[in-house]
Parts: structure tokens; C-alpha cells; sequence
């Protein structure tokens, strides 16, 4: 395949992993959930697994049972960098699998693995094979204006979010400066355990006019990430990002059952 069929691939395949990720977690949450990072209908971690897979795999391996082995390998590798890649960068875990059995510090779980070796096995025997041959029966130049119309999305898409989650992390900051300082002080006087007196600093006067309004900014997008990945937590600052989603709406509850028993009939389909 050329470098733009390469790329093509890689839209095609990210926005099957959106299609995926936001069918399950819909049917979690009993309402429509776009699971995506990016404002875009794509997950560029299913994107770059599935081109893993396809470089590593395509015509390499006729086994299934090693090709199902060699999936779950490759597609955990990707899995767990990202969870790393996104950890270091923005300081928050955005899913955490720990409450999983069998599971690799919460990046990626057993289940996971399986439903990703068995996705990988359909994606080299019979997904694939027809998309790389309707990409590549595309015009050169069709390929060319279609890469670049992605590539500039996707790239004003990436600055768009970025630049809001180092802008959250800014306020997150300043909001839990004004926490700490509330919690030293409320503690102090009462005597009382942080988490009992943490759902009174909206009462106190450390919920000014200023921490008041950068709970408020960019609600849009606040509401769009929370909503995506409602198991988010930061690590520096989780007290002020529980109060915000508190704030937007979000309570927090415990999906983890349901996730789970959703994700075997996923996978107990695919394998029938």
C-alpha cells in the first residue's frame, strides 16, 4: 500500500473503533455517549492498533489461534502506551480497568484483550481485504484531496482539544489552590475528615466570584470530555475535577458490572 492509502486506512479504521466504542458505552449508559477524545467521530487508538495489526499481520500469519495471540499482543501494546502517553501528558487516567480481573495496572484488562484479539482476527481476515481494495480502487487524486481534507480536520481538531485540556488543567489548579487552602483552614477549626467537610467549600468564602466563573468556562467542552470518559480522574488536582463534574451534572456511579457483561455479549457474538 502507498503512505496515502496507509493514511485513508487509518481514518477508515478509527472511525469503525468510534462506531464501536460509542455503541457499547450507549448501551452502558442507556443514552447516546460519543466516546472519542478528539470532537470528531474517531478514536486514532483503534486507528494506529488496527494498522499494527495489518502491518504486523496481513498475510503473514494463516494460524487464527496465533493470529488471535498476536492481535491481543499488538493491540494491548497500543492500548496501554496511549493510557501511559495520555497519563504523562495531561496528568489525569482517562479509563482505568482496575476494578477488572486480570488486569495490567488499569490500562488494559483481560476482557479487553480478548475482544481486541478477536476484532483482530476479523480485521486481517475479512475487513481489511475489502477496504484496502475500495481505497485503493480511489483515484490518486481523490486520495490526495480526501488525506488532506482529514488531515487538516483531524490536526484543527487536536489543537482545539489540547488546548482546552492545558486551559482545564489551569483552572483545575487555581480551583484546588482554593480547596487546599479551605480544607486546611475548615479541618483546622472542626476537627472534621476532609471528605466530610469537602462537600461544604461551595458554602465557605473560598467559592468566590473568581473560582465561581472558572468552574463555568467551557462548559461545552467540559460536559463533551466527562461525558466520554466518565471514570476520569485527575491526578494532581481530583478534588476541583469531582467538583466539576458535580457541578455539570455528573454523579458518580459504578458502571463497571454492566460494562463488563456488555463487552462478553460483544464478544460472544464476534465469536459465533
Amino acid at each position: 500500500m502507498t503512505l496515502l492509502e496507509w493514511f485513508l486506512c487509518f481514518f477508515t479504521y478509527s472511525f469503525m473503533g468510534w462506531v464501536y466504542e460509542s455503541l457499547v458505552c450507549s448501551v452502558d449508559e442507556k443514552k447516546l455517549v460519543n466516546r472519542r477524545f478528539l470532537n470528531g467521530p474517531i478514536c486514532p487508538v483503534y486507528g494506529f492498533g488496527a494498522l499494527v495489526c495489518i502491518l504486523f499481520l496481513y498475510q503473514r500469519i494463516e494460524n487464527v489461534f496465533v493470529l488471535f495471540l498476536a492481535g491481543i499482543f499488538l493491540t494491548c501494546t497500543v492500548e496501554y502506551i496511549t493510557a501511559v502517553l495520555l497519563e504523562k501528558l495531561f496528568h489525569a487516567r482517562w479509563w482505568d480497568y482496575s476494578t477488572y480481573r486480570f488486569n495490567l495496572h488499569g490500562h488494559v484488562s483481560l476482557l479487553g484483550a480478548i475482544v481486541f484479539g478477536t476484532l483482530s482476527v476479523l480485521l486481517i481476515l475479512y475487513i481489511h481485504p475489502p477496504v484496502a481494495t475500495l481505497i485503493a480502487q480511489l483515484s490518486d487524486r481523490m486520495q490526495v484531496v480526501l488525506s488532506l481534507i482529514l488531515l487538516s480536520l483531524v490536526l484543527l481538531d487536536l489543537y482545539v482539544t489540547v488546548r482546552h485540556l492545558l486551559r482545564l488543567n489551569n483552572r483545575l489548579k487555581d480551583i484546588q489552590t482554593a480547596i487546599n487552602f479551605f480544607l486546611s483552614q475548615y479541618t483546622k477549626r472542626v476537627g472534621e475528615l476532609k471528605g466530610a467537610v469537602l462537600d461544604k467549600f461551595e458554602e465557605s468564602e473560598f467559592y468566590n466570584d473568581q473560582i465561581r466563573t472558572l468552574f463555568h468556562l467551557d462548559r461545552i467542552q467540559n460536559t463533551r470530555i466527562i461525558r466520554a470518559f466518565p471514570n476520569m480522574r485527575s491526578f494532581k488536582y481530583n478534588d476541583a475535577f469531582q467538583k466539576l463534574k458535580k457541578l455539570l451534572g455528573f454523579v458518580k456511579k459504578n458502571n463497571h458490572g454492566l460494562c463488563v457483561i456488555i463487552r462478553e455479549r460483544v464478544l460472544l457474538y464476534l465469536m459465533h
